[in-house]
């Protein structure tokens, strides 16, 4: 009878470590399952930032050209309202940074 008891235990206990086992297959099947989603979601976040930020660049590229088209435009028009001033200034400039380097060259 003891013995029929102690077996009994025992079965029991197989079945419960069996169950276990499952249980503990389940387990890592259902947390690999929401850790992909989860690595799936930040890949899926990291690229719409990488696509919003790529977005911005080229449009502050796009601002930045135009700006700078603007600035050649003007430049350009006032050269040719005033193209002796122009020359002159352009003149004087050369004349200033050409003394800068030759200071630099006596030192």
């Amino acid at each position: 009878m003891a013995d029929e008891r102690l077996q009994q235990e025992l079965d029991a206990l197989r079945a419960d470590v069996a169950k276990l086992g499952e249980d503990m297959t389940e387990l890592t099947r259902v947390m690999r399952t929401l850790a992909e989603e989860h690595v799936s979601d930040a890949r899926r976040s990291v690229d719409e930032n990488i696509d919003t930020a790529g977005e911005e660049l080229r449009r502050r590229v796009e601002a930045a050209r135009e700006q700078s088209r603007q600035a050649t435009e003007e430049f350009e028009k006032a050269v040719g309202q005033h193209p002796l001033g122009s020359l002159l200034g352009a003149f004087g400039i050369g004349v200033v940074v050409a003394q800068l380097l030759n200071l630099g060259s006596h030192r």
